[in-house]
């Protein structure tokens, strides 16, 4: 897992810059996996009833390397991070992402940040405005359809992570919080 140096910082303190590990207030990191595998369409489980397929590949730009990932953010903090999927298959694809693993430790006072961090996943394209996939809080994003591939297709994604400003005393109750979430590419043979 490699941690990326956030584009750009700010917020209600002002700070700007990389903070170092040892004055974190939380850890964020997401990473993108891939599953061979074939989703049953019309079932909300869709994730965890896969099957073996062998027919449709998926290409990875990071290879599984982490997607977003930050040290020190603090509440007003983002950071993005952008990955490109293909259907390396000869065959068309149907193409469905969803969360497949959370780690969390809480903050000091309980705060859960899969709860409180906001994401936003958008599909990028060259010719037109992006595209929104999903928007709402990390824990709550449920599988999602991402349409039909083309043998040979790739598609850019950005993933990006809010947390958003509180009150003081509620924003207290992240310190020390960390969470890591994995996220899976899934992919079935479109008929």
């Amino acid at each position: 897992m490699r941690a990326q140096t956030p584009r750009g910082r700010g917020g209600r303190y002002g700070r700007r810059g990389f903070a170092v590990a040892a004055a974190a207030v939380v850890v964020l990191v997401l990473l993108g996996t891939v599953a061979y595998a074939a989703v049953r369409p019309g079932n909300d489980d869709a994730a965890k009833q896969l099957q073996g397929s062998g027919r449709v590949r998926i290409k990875n730009s990071r290879g599984g390397d982490a997607l977003v990932g930050m040290q020190g953010m603090l509440p007003g903090d983002h950071t993005s991070g952008t990955v490109k999927i293909g259907n390396a298959s000869k065959v068309r694809a149907r193409f469905y992402l969803g969360l497949s693993r959370l780690v969390e430790a809480q903050g000091t006072d309980g705060g859960r940040l899969s709860y409180r961090l906001m994401l936003t996943v958008k599909r990028l394209s060259s010719n037109r405005r992006p595209q929104l996939v999903y928007t709402g809080p990390l824990r709550q994003m449920p599988l999602v359809k991402l349409g039909v591939f083309k043998p040979r297709e790739s598609r850019t994604y950005r993933f990006a992570v809010l947390f958003p400003a509180g009150g003081t005393s509620e924003d207290d109750r992240f310190q020390g919080a960390s969470t890591s979430l994995q996220f899976t590419w899934y992919a079935r043979r479109a008929r």
